[in-house]
């Protein structure tokens, strides 16, 4: 599966940088508890933006970022079986952190495909480049210069 992933640029300078885990360690997330190495990636670029700009204040779109391609082998990324009813609401939803977390804890696999809240219908990765099976050559592409569009900067304020 081909993913994407939009960083600060001074989280994602290099690739390593960019999928060393620590945004998943440091805080909560709709498919997982902090304290694991993980980072998520997005199935379009243009997903990967908007999942971004969901979670920014205004100033932190206008700061540089990157981007990077991923390409995970369909056979290593795992699959959700059933997502727990009510797992896209605004609140994060402890029983759908329990299946990034089980995934996460078990590793079988360095990635798990999970849908968008963001975006229905749309796919994103949870990536652990801690995982002994991943290969640092999935990194396709990155770090590229990347730029919000102003417009969507401006909505960000509007909408505080």
């Amino acid at each position: 599966m081909k993913a994407f992933r939009v960083a600060l640029r001074r989280y994602g300078r290099s690739r390593e940088a960019a999928f060393s885990g620590q945004s998943g360690f440091g805080t909560d997330g709709r498919w997982h508890t902090r304290g694991r190495l993980l980072d998520y990636a997005a199935q379009s670029l243009s997903l990967a933006a908007l999942e971004r700009l969901v979670h920014y204040k205004r100033i932190d779109a206008l700061l540089p970022h990157v981007r990077y391609e991923i390409e995970v082998p369909d056979a290593l990324i795992a699959t959700l079986g059933r997502e727990p009813a009510g797992w896209n609401g605004a609140d994060l939803l402890p029983a759908a952190q329990a299946l990034g977390d089980q995934w996460y804890d078990g590793g079988r696999t360095p990635a798990l495909r999970v849908p968008s809240a963001v975006t229905p219908g749309e796919l994103n990765l949870i990536v652990n480049a801690h995982h002994a099976a991943w290969d640092w050559k999935w990194v396709v592409s990155g770090p590229v210069a990347y730029r919000f569009d102003p417009r969507l900067v401006e909505l960000l304020g509007a909408r505080r």
